[in-house]
């Protein structure tokens, strides 16, 4: 919205809500609709946005399984 959290707690109710979600829904913002536009143009050109891969090495299995050891566990 644009505004702090206070102006809109103490500035909006569920009426004026529910207006500028009908009107947000036939006129996103720009940003959305920039979004949506290079999303389209991803499918259209085959590009998938992949997450980077998470690696771990043997060493850090061996730290993780120390820490974990050191935790007691419930019984």
């Amino acid at each position: 919205m644009g505004k702090d959290y206070d102006y809109v707690r103490d500035e909006m109710d569920l009426p004026r809500l529910r207006a500028l979600s009908a009107y947000q829904q036939s006129n996103p913002p720009a940003h959305i609709g920039i979004q949506r536009l290079c999303r389209i143009l991803e499918a259209f050109a085959g590009i998938e946005e992949t997450n980077p891969a998470i690696t771990v090495s043997d060493d850090e299995e061996d730290d993780m399984l120390e820490v974990l050891e050191s935790f007691p566990q419930g019984g």
